[in-house]
């Protein structure tokens, strides 16, 4: 029997969960890290790093229990969202990019399991990071999703 990590299809769900979400009807959700100038004020990534370091996903596995399988497997999937307000309003930006966060963790609690891909999603720590410049003022808060699954075989 093969054995299958959940991230995958952790990344498809939560991408899939976000983009059909109400609340983020007007927001890019980025399946990854991407390379654009499509001047996006509200965008959120999922699975991607930054550029001190790129990783996307990180994690372990163990064993659960005396059983052979199936191992558990908890890791984190870094997100950010991300909030540019052309007026250069840093507390408008700043307010509007912990709602898109707010709205990130309505989902996640309305759906714990992604659609009973993993046990459990959550949301975890999470950073703010803030950047005025000629573009406007600029609100990132970097987050991340706990995931707890058993693996597959």
């Amino acid at each position: 029997m093969v054995w299958q990590s959940t991230v995958p299809d952790a990344l498809d769900a939560l991408v899939a969960a976000l983009r059909a979400a109400p609340g983020l009807a007007d927001v890019t959700v980025f399946d990854g890290p991407v390379v654009t100038a499509s001047g996006q004020v509200e965008a959120i990534t999922v699975g991607a790093g930054d550029e001190e370091d790129p990783t996307a996903v990180e994690g372990q596995n163990a064993r659960e229990g005396l059983a052979p399988m199936p191992d558990r497997e908890q890791y984190t999937i870094r997100c950010a969202a991300l909030v540019l307000n052309g007026a250069g309003n840093m507390p408008a930006a700043r307010r509007r990019v912990y709602q898109l966060l707010g709205e990130v963790g309505g989902v996640l609690a309305a759906d714990q399991r992604l659609g009973g891909v993993v046990m459990m999603a959550r949301l975890g720590t999470s950073t703010l990071t803030q950047v005025q410049d000629e573009t406007g003022a600029a609100a990132t808060v970097a987050f991340a999703v706990e995931i707890d699954a058993f693996t597959r075989r």
